[in-house]
């Protein structure tokens, strides 16, 4: 059975029946940020950390993951030993996530230790690989995610260390900022390990990874003030991996799932300017018709793009073919185990800190 001449009805159809086929043997993830058409034959839809979760809770035996593929990757991370999961496009990566590897986030924390008086912890990004989540969970570090870096920080400041936060340096830098931290004591680390200069490097408490999503890291703050000049009664929201000037000149930042669920949640007839990936803005202006939902700036992700109806519905047919005895399961995802086992560490160190209760803070 080939797909070379099916129109995209034609191929969400055979999607659509071939689940009906596999029933509860099989789901289908999709991040925000895919195509409508995919949304639209998903299981579940959210940013990196939901589909994470929903993926952990899940039982299927085959999960056809559309999404880049570090989120491929941490979904085998959580995976059972049953399951299998298969991602339709592996060519489909993550610039930012590809900006930094465990070997030199290892090289940066020792340069980093040597000059600064207090313990290094890392702290790696949502996205990235699993190298990356597992150094650090082998150095007693945790992930986070863009909703929940700020409590993740707090947690490790407030027990007196200090971070090498990695790979995405607006969210280190944003967070930074929230929390208050003196603009001395935040270091950016350059990818030939060099720290800036005129930094209390010896005090320093966030060294920040000179990475960035090449997505956000377009808007500018021209790009702000022309929305806001044209656009007066509009509230601008931003992802927190925006520059963070941008951040400061709009009127809110949030995770790709905190943009969504404001704007599903704010009044008929308002008006949003979204600084995000523009798949995803113009998803939620078609869902959310009686508001008015604009792109700060069109900013497509190139690797998202590479997700299709096409491959997905040749990855699915693979699973078929596999449960019948006519061939092999196709772009399935396989991760190390030593990097599975010291990723989930760092994983569930991440849940540990955003579940414990509040207590009352004493000075970072």
């Amino acid at each position: 059975m080939s797909f070379e001449n099916y129109t995209d009805r034609m191929l969400k159809d055979y999607i659509i029946e071939a689940k009906k086929r596999l029933g509860s043997r099989l789901v289908i993830p999709a991040h925000h940020y895919i195509n409508k058409d995919l949304i639209d034959i998903a299981d579940f839809t959210g940013d990196s950390y939901k589909l994470a979760v929903d993926v952990s809770r899940s039982s299927a035996e085959f999960i056809v993951f559309c999404g880049v593929r570090f989120m491929a990757d941490g979904a085998k991370v959580l995976a059972g030993n049953n399951q299998h999961i298969l991602h339709p496009e592996p060519a489909a990566g993550c610039p930012m996530a590809e900006m930094i590897d465990e070997a030199t986030a290892e090289r940066a924390v020792k340069k980093i230790s040597e000059i600064c008086s207090r313990e290094i912890i890392p702290l790696v990004y949502m996205n990235s690989y699993a190298d990356s989540k597992s150094f650090c969970g082998k150095k007693g570090g945790a992930v986070c995610t863009s909703s929940n870096a700020e409590k993740i920080v707090r947690y490790y400041l407030d027990n007196g260390k200090s971070l090498f936060f990695f790979p995405d340096y607006h969210l280190g830098r944003n967070v930074a900022q929230k929390i208050g931290l003196d603009d001395s004591q935040v270091v950016k680390v350059g990818r030939n390990l060099s720290l800036e200069e005129g930094k209390n490097l010896k005090d320093g408490k966030m060294f920040l990874w000179d990475g960035f999503c090449p997505i956000h890291q377009e808007f500018s703050d021209e790009d702000v003030l022309l929305m806001r000049k044209n656009y007066p009664d509009a509230k601008i929201i931003v992802h927190p991996e925006s520059r963070k000037s941008v951040v400061g000149l709009s009127d809110m930042s949030g995770s790709t799932q905190q943009i969504y669920d404001r704007i599903a949640k704010s009044e008929e007839g308002s008006v949003w300017v979204v600084g995000t990936e523009t798949t995803f803005v113009r998803r939620i202006a078609d869902t959310f018709k009686g508001k008015t939902v604009l792109p700060l700036k069109p900013s497509p992700c190139k690797n998202m793009v590479k997700l299709t109806l096409g491959n997905t519905a040749e990855t699915i047919k693979s699973v078929e073919d596999f449960l019948a005895g006519k061939g092999p399961l196709k772009n399935e995802v396989f991760v190390d185990k030593n990097l599975v086992e010291n990723a989930k560490i760092a994983l569930q160190k991440m849940i540990e800190i955003v579940e414990a209760p509040q207590t009352p803070r004493e000075g970072a």
